[in-house]
């Protein structure tokens, strides 16, 4: 019983062993043919994404109880919700992309536009939101491992940022809005998505992203210290052939980062963000073109050499397009099968 046993343990751990095996290289794991390039199908199995497109970035946070001030010089930030006129206070300027601290002088008239400036007053109830918007153009690449539907791997990329500076909602000044802040951003991810939905040459995928994001040299890494990203989205995909597609991609990201202030708690600063994106996904071919030059079949198909050796390969480039199970025809070659069909009626018509 014991030997019984001990076969049947063996037996299913070739199995298993040749089936995995079979899986990693390509094979067909009911221990059919080998696959001619094993180093090809495993490579086969992984998608390179380039991608770019446009981004819209929503800034938003409060200045909780601290006041807001706003003159020919500038925007500041002013610690504690009660300011008396005609003195010298200490504030903040630049909370959005770092921090500085200077001294400003508070006029006879705080809430009056009159005397140049335009002064909010901030407290436990009466929090000043802001907001601003920017704009990015991303440029990514991103790699995945296709695992039957599931898509496991990464990315890296870089944003091409501009900003301006949020403001108060609703807020009326006759001074000029503050300038902008344009920075370089690196991100790096790790993603996990799925194939959804297939159909002829149309795909359908979801994926989730989590990733870090560098904020760039428009923002003052001392002060700024960014959370992590989640961006969730979908992907249409346009089928070129099973080695090539191209993709659209909505999406949304959530994040934010926070300023150290001297007093007081963390700031933090909304800063979530819309993308649609437009991309190519290539897939190294498991098979080699065929060595007959003047070779247009579509279909996988077989030729043997001298020696009666029979190898797989495709007759057409990655980007044509095509089908890898029944093959399609050239746009001219269609215009002749129309053409000769147009004949067969025009014929059918005159014998009858």
């Amino acid at each position: 019983m014991r030997h019984q046993f001990t076969h049947f343990l063996a037996w299913v751990l070739i199995c298993l062993g040749g089936s995995l095996s079979g899986w990693a290289q390509g094979y067909n794991p009911g221990f059919e043919k080998k696959h001619d390039y094993p180093l090809r199908a495993f490579f086969n199995k992984f998608s390179i994404n380039l991608s770019t497109g446009y981004g819209r970035t929503f800034y938003r946070h409060n200045l909780g109880e601290h006041s807001y001030l706003r003159n020919n010089q500038g925007s500041f930030m002013i610690p504690g919700s009660s300011v008396s006129p005609n003195t010298r206070v200490m504030a903040y300027s630049n909370w959005f992309s770092g921090l500085d601290t200077t001294l400003v002088d508070i006029g006879d008239a705080p809430e009056s536009e009159t005397k140049g400036y335009k002064f909010l007053s901030g407290g436990d109830t009466t929090n000043i939101a802001m907001k601003g918007g920017g704009y990015q153009i991303p440029l990514q690449l991103s790699v995945y491992y296709n695992l039957f539907r599931l898509r496991l791997g990464g990315g890296v990329g870089l944003h091409f940022h501009s900003a301006n500076i949020p403001q108060p909602e609703n807020f009326l000044s006759r001074f000029p809005e503050p300038g902008r802040v344009k920075s370089v951003m690196s991100f790096y991810y790790v993603l996990l998505g799925y194939s959804v939905y297939e159909y002829y040459d149309n795909a359908f995928a979801i994926d989730v992203r989590l990733g870090k994001i560098n904020m760039g040299g428009g923002f003052d890494k001392t002060s700024i210290e960014p959370s992590n990203f989640v961006n969730i989205g979908v992907s249409l995909e346009k089928v070129i052939s099973e080695y090539f597609r191209i993709y659209l991609r909505p999406a949304y990201e959530i994040k934010s980062y926070t300023v150290n202030l001297p007093t007081g708690p963390l700031m933090t600063h909304q800063n979530n963000a819309f993308h649609l994106t437009l991309g190519v996904s290539i897939n190294y071919p498991d098979l080699p073109r065929s060595p007959i030059r003047n070779d247009k079949i579509q279909m996988r198909h077989y030729i043997s050499d001298p020696m009666g050796n029979k190898k797989e390969f495709r007759g057409q480039p990655f980007w044509r397009k095509q089908d890898p199970k029944i093959g399609e025809l050239y746009p001219e070659l269609i215009k002749a099968k129309r053409k000769r069909q147009a004949q067969r009626r025009n014929l059918f018509k005159n014998n009858n």
